[in-house]
């Protein structure tokens, strides 16, 4: 088997340990969908501002090969 799939195979392993520890920690159930909500929001927050942080470079890109494919 090639290195890739061991490597799927522990990122599914702690993903699915991850999920399984959130649902049988000793919390209430609002506090932790409290808490999976902010961490949720947290991480559009980051993605949003990673692609207005690409969007420009994305334009550069754009400009550059239609100029180079117009050649």
């Amino acid at each position: 088997m090639k290195i890739g799939y061991y490597l799927i195979a522990f990122a599914g392993g702690l993903l699915s340990g991850g999920v399984a520890a959130l649902l049988f920690a000793p919390k209430k159930g609002e506090d932790l969908r409290r808490e999976i909500k902010a961490k949720v929001d947290d991480a559009k927050e980051h993605i949003a501002a990673d692609l207005a942080c690409l969007k420009p470079d994305v334009k550069v890109f754009e400009k550059e090969m239609s100029m180079a494919l117009d050649e």
